[in-house]
C-alpha cells in the first residue's frame, strides 16, 4: 500500500495537466489551475470548482505491471433546480493500443441550489481495477482522470513496481476553451475532444477548458505563457456572447491582450485562434443565454442602442480572423481556424440544450479538428 507521501512524490513527476496539488486526511485533490491564480478568481466560484473537474488530466508512469488499482474518492455535483446531475466518475487506461475505462456512481454528491450547496451526502471510495496485457519489461501506461467532478485519489497499487514517466515523451498541446472543451458530458475522460484529438496526433495535452469560463482572463494568459507548451490553442467566443462578457469594442482589445501575454514567455510557440462552434440561438442574436421550458439556449434581441455593440457568434468569427490576419503580418506563427469547421450548423442539430454538443458530437469535433486544423501550426 502507497502511502501518501510516497504517492506525492511520484505524482509531483507523473502528473500532467494539473497545476496544482493540495494534501488531504487520506490522499490528494487537484487543480488545473495554478494555486496563485485563486485570489484573482476568488470572486467567481465557479472558476475553482471547474479547474477541480480534472478534464485532461492524466498520470503517466512506467511499469510492467499487469493490475493497477486505482481508488479514489469522487464528488459529483446535482442541481434539482436545473434537473442536472453530473454522471458517473471514470478513470481510464491506456497503453500500447490497450484502453479501458471503468465508472463508479458511488462517490459524495453535493446537491445544489443554483450556486448554493444545500446538502451534502457522504459516498463511499471508488475503487477501479484494471487488468492490462502482460508484458516483460516496462511500457508507458497512461492514467486518465474524471473530467466531470472533483476527486481526492487515495492510492495507486500495482503487481509491479511503477515510476513516473518521462516528461519529454511527447510534445505538448495547451488548449484554453469554455465548457465545449472541457467536455463534461464526454463519454468519459478519453472523450473529452482535446484529448481524443491529442491521442491521434501524438501530443501531450494541458486541457484549460473551463465550464463557464474562457472570459480572456488575465490569469489564464499568464498561465499558458509560463508553460513549455509545443502549440497552443485559443477557442474564444462562446462565453463572451452568452455571457454578454464583451461588446464589438471591447471584444478585440482583450483578444489582442491575451495573445500579447502569453507572447511575453512565448515568443514563437505556435497559437492557433479558433473561433466558436455553431451555436442556432446565437449565430445571429446576442446574449445573454436564457433557456425556454425545454431546457434549450435562447439568445437575445439586439438592445435599442445599436451603439453598445452587441456580440453574435458570426460578429465574433469576423472579428478574429480579422484580428488574426493582422497580427498574423508581423507573427508568423499565429493562425485562424473557424469553429464551423469544427461543429457546423448542421452537426448543432444535436446538441441536447442547443449549446453543448452531447458525447457522440464531442467525438466529432476531435474528428473534424484532427482532419482540418492547419498544418502549420504542428510543423
Amino acid at each position: 500500500m502507497t502511502n501518501r507521501a510516497e504517492l506525492e512524490q511520484k505524482l509531483g513527476e507523473a502528473l500532467r495537466g494539473v497545476a496544482r496539488i493540495d494534501k488531504t486526511e487520506r490522499g490528494l485533490t487537484f487543480s488545473r489551475l495554478p494555486e496563485w491564480t485563486y485570489l484573482q478568481h476568488a470572486h467567481a466560484p465557479i472558476v475553482a470548482k471547474m479547474a477541480e473537474r480534472l478534464s485532461g488530466a492524466h498520470i503517466d508512469i512506467e511499469t510492467a505491471a499487469s493490475q493497477i488499482t486505482v481508488t479514489y474518492r469522487s464528488t459529483r455535483d446535482s442541481n434539482p433546480s436545473t434537473n442536472w446531475m453530473a454522471g458517473p466518475s471514470t478513470i481510464a487506461i491506456t497503453t500500447d493500443g490497450f484502453e479501458e475505462s471503468i465508472s463508479h456512481s458511488n462517490g459524495n454528491l453535493r446537491i445544489f441550489n443554483f450556486d448554493v450547496v444545500e446538502q451534502e451526502i457522504e459516498g463511499e471510495d471508488s475503487i477501479a481495477t484494471f487488468d492490462l496485457p502482460k508484458v516483460e519489461s516496462p511500457r508507458i501506461v497512461q492514467i486518465w482522470l474524471p473530467q466531470n467532478c472533483p476527486i481526492e485519489l487515495i492510492s495507486i497499487e500495482a503487481d509491479n513496481d511503477w515510476q513516473p514517466a518521462s516528461s519529454s515523451f511527447k510534445p505538448l498541446w495547451v488548449h484554453y476553451g469554455s465548457s465545449i472543451s472541457h467536455c463534461e458530458d464526454a463519454d468519459g475522460p478519453l472523450g473529452v475532444w482535446p484529448v481524443a484529438a491529442a491521442r491521434e496526433l501524438g501530443l501531450d495535452i494541458y486541457n484549460l477548458g473551463l465550464g463557464g469560463c474562457a472570459n480572456l482572463e488575465q490569469f489564464a494568459a499568464r498561465t499558458i505563457r509560463d508553460m513549455p507548451a509545443h502549440a497552443i490553442s485559443l477557442k474564444l467566443g462562446i462565453n463572451v456572447v452568452n455571457n454578454a462578457s464583451y461588446t464589438a469594442r471591447t471584444f478585440g482589445p482583450a483578444v489582442h491582450g491575451f495573445i500579447d501575454t502569453i507572447r511575453e514567455g512565448q515568443p514563437d510557440v505556435p497559437i492557433l485562434v479558433i473561433s466558436p462552434v455553431c451555436c442556432p440561438a446565437h449565430e445571429n442574436n446576442p446574449g445573454p443565454s436564457s433557456t425556454d421550458a425545454n431546457g434549450m439556449v435562447q439568445g437575445q434581441q439586439f438592445s435599442e442602442h445599436d451603439w453598445i455593440g452587441e456580440l453574435t457568434l458570426s460578429g465574433i468569427r469576423e472579428i478574429l480572423s480579422e484580428l488574426v490576419a493582422a497580427r498574423a503580418t508581423t507573427d508568423p506563427n499565429l493562425y485562424y481556424m473557424d469553429g464551423l469547421q469544427l461543429f457546423n450548423e448542421t452537426e448543432a442539430l444535436t446538441m441536447p440544450d442547443g449549446i453543448h454538443p452531447d458525447a457522440a458530437g464531442y467525438r466529432k469535433i476531435a474528428a473534424n479538428f484532427v482532419e482540418r486544423y492547419p498544418r502549420e501550426w504542428l510543423a
